[in-house]
């Protein structure tokens, strides 16, 4: 009991009196550090540490440095790349839009010369009866009554025995191309004054929407080059 009640005074005794002992008294000194060495690193030991501790840190430093320019570069050369494929898009659209420019102008072309052609036959198959004239009428449309802006209207007008048969010859018939030879038909009618007995479109096209308003305004469309009976 006695022993355990003076524990806390000669630690506390003890707490003032090392310091003073350990500067002092050099047995002490060395007393201590020797019990002390198993859990304390010595001055070389700790400037070793110290030494591997900064060689590692200038490792890292270096690899992150390393890393850093690989980094950059491989920015570099996506930016190039990225700049190339720039280029190259921007060369393949501008040779999509001429080729694109190129075939409409062709395939515009080509659409005018079939329309003609396919003119110039069905008036020739229609001349090949004796009994039939073919009239080419043109009017300038000032009130632009068909297109709405004035500009000159065709119609091609089949005579027979003072019959009148007013034609549309196109490479293809849609229901908007009715719609528009059904007012070149009005403006022939009310320019003229005279009667059609009939009213034809020819074409080796016809779409389903071009006969339903076909039927409706009683036009007749016929599909290929041989002209109907009259």
């Amino acid at each position: 009991m006695e022993g355990t009640a003076g524990a806390p005074e000669f630690v506390e005794r003890l707490r003032l009196e090392l310091p003073r002992l350990l500067r002092e008294d050099v047995e002490v000194r060395g007393q201590i550090m020797a019990l002390l060495s198993d859990y304390l690193t010595t001055r070389e030991e700790t400037a070793a540490i110290l030494a591997e501790l900064r060689q590692m840190r200038e490792d890292f430093d270096r690899r992150m440095d390393e890393q850093g320019r690989r980094i950059e570069e491989q920015g570099r050369r996506m930016d190039e790349q990225g700049r190339r494929m720039d280029q190259r898009f921007a060369e393949q659209s501008r040779r999509i839009e001429e080729h694109t420019r190129v075939l409409g102008a062709i395939g515009a072309r080509w659409g005018m010369m079939t329309e003609e052609a396919f003119r110039r036959s069905v008036r020739v198959l229609f001349a090949d009866q004796p009994q039939l004239r073919v009239e080419h009428w043109r009017h300038h449309d000032a009130a632009g009554k068909v297109f709405g802006y004035p500009t000159d209207v065709d119609m091609d007008v089949v005579v027979r025995d003072g019959t009148l048969l007013l034609i549309e010859v196109k490479s293809s018939i849609s229901g908007a191309d009715v719609a528009e030879f059904w007012r070149r038909v009005q403006l022939y009618r009310e320019v003229t004054g005279r009667q059609p007995s009939r009213l034809l479109m020819i074409g080796p096209y016809v779409d389903e929407r071009a006969r339903e308003v076909g039927e409706r305004l009683g036009i007749e469309l016929v599909s290929g080059v041989t002209p109907p009976a009259i």
